[in-house]
């Protein structure tokens, strides 16, 4: 056993480390990362901007707080009231982007809806890819009789004109017994809406992790169509067969939701019990965005940084995309934003 002496030291040393311990923050731990791969550090906003919201770096072209940090549509606001703070997308009033909220009642002599605004909230930008991922919601149609019920609802509305699209990593999901899941905006050349039908008319117990139309069903979004993107992720929930809801006691609820593709994961505990998949994640489902420069073009605007290349927006649709060339690191839509990585041979100091 230690001298009584040797124990207090320990404890005299361990009452310094504790509270610098807390004090790490997920910057610390990236900063350490990117030391150990050869990455530089350095901001990634343009001078003078912040770039950071809470733990999430948030890489020009968007930005925070005044014009000049930012890029038309890639405003995002960072809301202190959360711990830690959270990031989303400029708000203003019901100009997209935003997510609509909506109640509504059927089957019932006061049937009616109500709608809410709100804004979209960001948790991940990757250069790399050009991509963001926000929460989107879910939608469901819940019986509490057989033939009445409620209708909740959350949608996200994207600007036309803005610089994010739907992408096809996203899938649109039908969770339920009977249930047809539909776009509500149609998307050129596909004459109809987009949709998945689940039916198990007998409740047989649908496999987990299969999503092939017993009690569950999806089908990959197309890749946006230039000339009318997908605006909205708005869902149609209908019976995939005419009637009453007689198993409204032990399936009440039908699903629909568009979700990144691989992000969910069927079970049947998600078809039993009221609201239950929508309570599963109280703050949405991950979504993709795809995201470019629209209101300009590798010819005329080209990319600030060196050691960076340009190319077209995906898809054929308008704008164009920065990319820091292979072994270069950082941010390409900034002067000096790529930097080479450096590279450690094994054996040597």
């Amino acid at each position: 056993m230690a001298p009584l002496s040797k124990l207090i030291q320990y404890s005299q040393l361990l009452s310094i480390l504790l509270p610098l311990a807390a004090t790490v923050t997920p910057q610390h731990v990236a900063a350490a990362a990117d030391a150990l791969q050869g990455r530089p550090r350095q901001g990634m906003g343009r001078p003078g901007c912040r770039d950071k919201c809470g733990g999430m770096s948030i890489p020009f072209p968007f930005g925070m707080d005044k014009p000049g940090c930012f890029l038309p549509g890639f405003e995002v606001t960072c809301n202190t009231s959360f711990t830690p703070p959270r990031a989303f997308l400029a708000y203003n009033h019901n100009d997209p982007p935003y997510q609509a909220i909506y109640r509504c009642k059927f089957g019932t002599e006061t049937s009616g809806c109500k709608y809410t605004y709100q804004p979209v909230e960001l948790f991940g930008i990757s250069l790399e890819t050009n991509e963001v991922r926000v929460y989107g919601g879910v939608t469901s149609r819940c019986f509490t009789s057989e033939t009445a019920g409620l209708t909740k609802g959350q949608y996200m509305e994207i600007d036309r004109e803005g610089p994010f699209l739907l992408s096809p990593r996203d899938d649109l999901v039908g969770v339920g017994w009977n249930v047809k899941s539909s776009m509500s905006y149609q998307i050129k050349p596909y004459p109809d809406l987009l949709s998945c039908t689940s039916n198990d008319p007998f409740r047989v117990t649908a496999p987990t992790g299969s999503c092939s139309g017993l009690g569950c069903c999806r089908v990959a979004l197309p890749p946006p169509w230039p000339t009318m993107p997908v605006i909205e992720t708005a869902v149609i929930l209908e019976e995939a067969e005419a009637g009453d809801n007689t198993f409204w006691k032990y399936n009440p609820c039908s699903y629909g939701m568009v979700v990144e593709g691989s992000w969910y994961n069927f079970t049947a505990e998600d078809m039993a019990g009221y609201e239950v998949l929508s309570k599963k994640l109280t703050r949405g489902f991950p979504l993709v965005l795809d995201f470019a420069i629209r209101n300009g073009s590798c010819q005329r605007d080209g990319c600030p940084s060196g050691n960076s290349s340009c190319a077209n927006a995906a898809y054929d649709s308008e704008g164009y995309v920065c990319k820091c060339k292979e072994h270069y690191h950082g941010n390409p839509y900034i002067a000096n934003g790529c930097q080479a990585v450096k590279v450690h041979m094994a054996g040597k100091a």
